[in-house]
């Protein structure tokens, strides 16, 4: 029986190793590099991987060639998923490995595409020679021979993506004072809101490191303030969100968590009139100080009076 399967594990993965079909997808500037190794200076035909496909369906090899953003990020999930497996991943360059030159102060590129998707071959360098592209593909195949048809469901479960899960949210749900309507979005008490944000900053199940944003609503009858979240480490976005009373809209700054809230809380204070306590500089950022009035609430009035301010 042993002889049989290692006969049917040698055909098997000879056929994958040489047929793999890379999914015709490029980011940045190594995505020039992978078009020349399909050229006829490298001929990537004569390792069975010239068939770049359209659709991800049809493909079996990710070949992540450029920066990943987080707006890019979703798509990158998704077409990894409709991949046919078993499907593989390469990182080609030091974007795709790392985050590459973005990595120490960038606040939209993902650091390393492993933060979202398995990685089975890292290909740094910025960007790599298509004789390293050629060399990495020869080293998944290399990979690939030595895989077993009985090994073939772990194989596939190591391949899935570990990403944030909504059941991870129970933690949150217990507090009584939170209603979710979803995963994505939060409505909490404003008094709890600095204990909940510092939460979801350290606890190492949700860690949502950043702020990417504060905005306000004028509903009218009351203010609404969403806090944007990102975790880097499980790529997930959250929306806190906190209502204020109209004629008392008061709340505690969060910028002692989140240092770029600083600015963004000033913006609110200087168009809204919503005062965050315990902020360090609470002065208007926009306007001048001897502007009157805030203009982004619907009980402002755009009187001429209004728009003559002294600059001195």
């Amino acid at each position: 029986m042993n002889i049989i399967l290692t006969s049917l594990n040698w055909i098997y993965n000879q056929t994958r190793a040489n047929s793999l079909w890379p999914l015709t997808f490029a980011t940045s500037c190594c995505g020039i590099e992978m078009m020349c190794v399909s050229a006829a200076n490298y001929d990537v035909a004569r390792f069975g991987s010239e068939v770049f496909r359209a659709s991800p369906r049809q493909s079996d090899l990710l070949i992540i060639a450029g920066t990943i953003t987080h707006k890019m990020a979703p798509v990158l999930l998704k077409l990894h998923e409709q991949m046919a497996e078993p499907k593989y991943v390469i990182a080609m360059g030091a974007c795709a490995c790392s985050g590459g030159m973005f990595a120490n102060d960038s606040y939209s590129v993902v650091y390393g595409a492993d933060k979202i998707i398995p990685v089975d071959i890292y290909l740094p360098m910025c960007p790599p020679k298509p004789e390293a592209l050629i060399d990495a593909i020869i080293k998944l195949q290399s990979e690939i021979k030595k895989e077993s048809i009985t090994d073939r469901k772990n194989i596939i479960a190591s391949h899935k993506s570990n990403l944030f899960k909504p059941d991870d949210c129970d933690i949150l749900m217990k507090k009584e004072d939170i209603m979710v309507p979803d995963i994505k979005r939060f409505y909490i008490s404003a008094k709890n809101i600095t204990g909940v944000l510092n939460f979801l900053k350290l606890s190492p199940s949700y860690f949502f490191n950043r702020l990417d944003c504060i905005y306000a609503k004028d509903i009218k009858t009351e203010f609404e303030i969403t806090y944007i979240l990102h975790s880097d480490n499980y790529q997930n976005k959250a929306a806190i969100c906190t209502k204020l009373e109209y004629d008392n809209a008061r709340t505690e700054s969060v910028s002692g968590i989140y240092k770029n809230a600083n600015w963004d809380e000033r913006e609110i204070y200087d168009l809204f009139g919503i005062t965050f306590i315990n902020h360090p500089d609470l002065k208007r950022i926009l306007l001048p100080d001897s502007f009157k009035g805030h203009p982004l609430r619907k009980n402002y009035k755009m009187e001429d009076e209004r728009l003559r301010w002294n600059y001195e």
